[in-house]
């Protein structure tokens, strides 16, 4: 049986993998030919003086726990393993995860990052529901900037209450 997806509603709760990265995931689906359940991974990455923001898929093993893939950020992934009539709601469910993580972490600098250089305005949307999510935690945005020379955009959240 190829790829099936099958978004899971509810988040799992936060937890601290091995290298001391806070994650909330939650299910895509899964590939039962593989042994795999594919999870959209929302991490805090500690950094320096901040935790980083990131959010991607990841494969992980039905059979041994300890086997998982990195996350791939990639458009690719998101074509592979999200159906076009899903991706506002797998959208609208990494905000959810967002809240949770930054809620139970409460850091006190966000970073953010895009993956891609030179983003359309339509396609930094989804940074824009993601940092929306951040500043219902009690977030604001203390600097957002495109860099000149790689065209990335970079957000920088800082706690207020």
């Amino acid at each position: 049986m190829p790829y099936e997806f099958d978004i899971e509603t509810d988040p799992d709760p936060p937890f601290t993998d091995n290298l001391g990265v806070q994650i909330v995931e939650f299910a895509l689906g899964y590939d039962l030919d593989r042994d795999i359940v594919v999870v959209m991974s929302v991490m805090l990455v500690p950094i320096d003086e901040a935790h980083d923001l990131r959010f991607g898929i990841r494969e992980k093993s039905l059979v041994s726990d300890w086997k998982v893939s990195a996350p791939d950020y990639t458009k690719e992934a998101v074509d592979r393993y999200v159906p076009k009539v899903w991706r506002a709601f797998v959208a609208n469910q990494i905000a959810r995860a967002v809240r949770k993580l930054v809620n139970q972490v409460q850091p006190e600098n966000l970073t953010m990052e895009s993956y891609y250089a030179g983003l359309a305005t339509k396609a930094l949307k989804k940074y824009e529901t993601i940092s929306g999510s951040v500043h219902s935690c009690g977030y604001e945005t203390t600097e957002q900037f495109r860099h000149e020379t790689s065209q990335k955009d970079y957000w920088l959240f800082r706690k207020t209450v």
